[in-house]
């Protein structure tokens, strides 16, 4: 039977004093920025991680971000820039929610501790079952009326 305990997300799992590793985030345009992540949490086949993440400052472009990810920042100043976009700068106590997708840049001012959740898209293959399931389904009766698009299911949008 699993285990549905909730599981406390704790800052300090990233000590005051820890060193990261280089960023692997995006690629490097300025600075030297470190980061460090503690995943607390993972569950749907890996799909879904929480935990907290640090990084030191620097100038990061990111491009086509994998996941849909909310962040709350905890400490530190970052200005985030989306591709076409207008710069807008988050501090300690902000929330948000970094689309799947994004391109853009992270500059961190000073160093950013956040706690993250992340939500990966769904594996191809898990994907083509659904709209398969959906299309080998039985429509409504000639003269009812339909909701939604043919074949579209709810969840199979990642």
């Amino acid at each position: 039977m699993p285990d549905h305990t909730p599981i406390p997300i704790d800052s300090h799992r990233i000590a005051d004093d820890e060193i990261g590793k280089p960023a692997v985030f995006g690629a490097i345009l300025s600075g030297q920025p470190l980061e460090i992540h503690r995943n607390i949490f993972e569950g749907d086949f890996g799909r879904f991680r929480s935990g907290v993440w640090q990084c030191t400052p620097g100038l990061v472009a990111m491009k086509d971000w994998p996941y849909h990810e909310f962040c709350l920042l905890l400490s530190g100043r970052v200005i985030i820039t989306p591709e076409g976009g207008s710069p807008r700068e988050y501090k300690a106590g902000d929330a948000l929610v970094l689309p799947m997708g994004f391109t853009g840049t992270w500059e961190i001012l000073e160093t950013v501790r956040k706690y993250y959740a992340v939500q990966a898209r769904q594996p191809l293959l898990r994907r083509m079952k659904a709209r398969v399931k959906g299309w080998l389904r039985p429509g409504p009766a000639k003269g009812q009326a339909t909701t939604g698009q043919a074949g579209a299911q709810p969840g199979t949008a990642f």
